[in-house]
């Protein structure tokens, strides 16, 4: 288990697949609804608190909690009013300011218009290697390039239904540099967690990289 402080206000907890079966859990049982989870979640800042003095006693907190591909998990855990201040200072003096809320519901939104494949990546590299290949078939259909808060590289093709359902037959390399992602789920991520490397027309940038 492992505990690296974000600042103030936030603190990233990384657990190993052996550290969530102390916890009787699996990475795909992870839901903070169930009791088991909320038990790991706060036996976890009990010992952030222990650890690294990171203290939410009386705070209201946002959980972001991310699987992993080994098993385990990552948690990242920030303190209200610490969200609340950094989005200030990010907005405070710009003529298109708005309200964080808004915000997320234009780009979920977006998101969810058109059906969507999203693969995920280790590595910018992986990713631009893949946009070159569907560049060189010529793909031109609407993507999307994004990279998260844990840094994972995310490529998002979108389409009408049929052509994303066809979409895995034609491109199967795909997979043999990225994970194919539950679409819905990583629109949501996303939307809240990820900087954006290019809102239209990915492929085909990134294939000039």
């Amino acid at each position: 288990m492992e505990f690296i402080l974000i600042g103030d206000g936030k603190i990233k907890v990384s657990l190993t697949k052996e550290d969530l079966e102390e916890f009787e859990l699996s990475a795909d049982e992870l839901d903070y609804a169930n009791t088991e989870t909320k038990r790991m979640f706060w036996d976890v800042l009990s010992r952030a608190k222990a650890r690294t003095g990171f203290d939410t006693d009386g705070e209201k907190v946002l959980v972001q909690l991310y699987p992993s591909r080994d098993g385990g998990c990552e948690i990242f855990v920030t303190k209200i009013g610490s969200l609340y201040k950094e989005d200030e200072e990010l907005l405070a003096g710009s003529a298109l300011a708005e309200s964080i809320g808004q915000r997320r519901k234009r780009k979920t939104a977006s998101a969810e218009r058109s059906h969507s494949a999203v693969y995920s990546f280790l590595s910018l590299d992986d990713m631009i290697r893949v946009c070159r290949e569907l560049e060189r078939r010529g793909y031109a259909e609407g993507s999307r390039a994004y990279v998260s808060d844990a840094k994972i590289f995310y490529l998002v093709l979108s389409g009408d239904a049929d052509e994303i359902s066809t979409l895995g037959d034609r491109f199967r390399f795909i997979r043999e540099f990225g994970e194919l992602e539950n679409s819905k789920a990583a629109n949501q991520l996303l939307s809240e967690h990820a900087d954006a490397i290019a809102t239209s027309n990915a492929v085909s940038l990134l294939s000039l990289c």
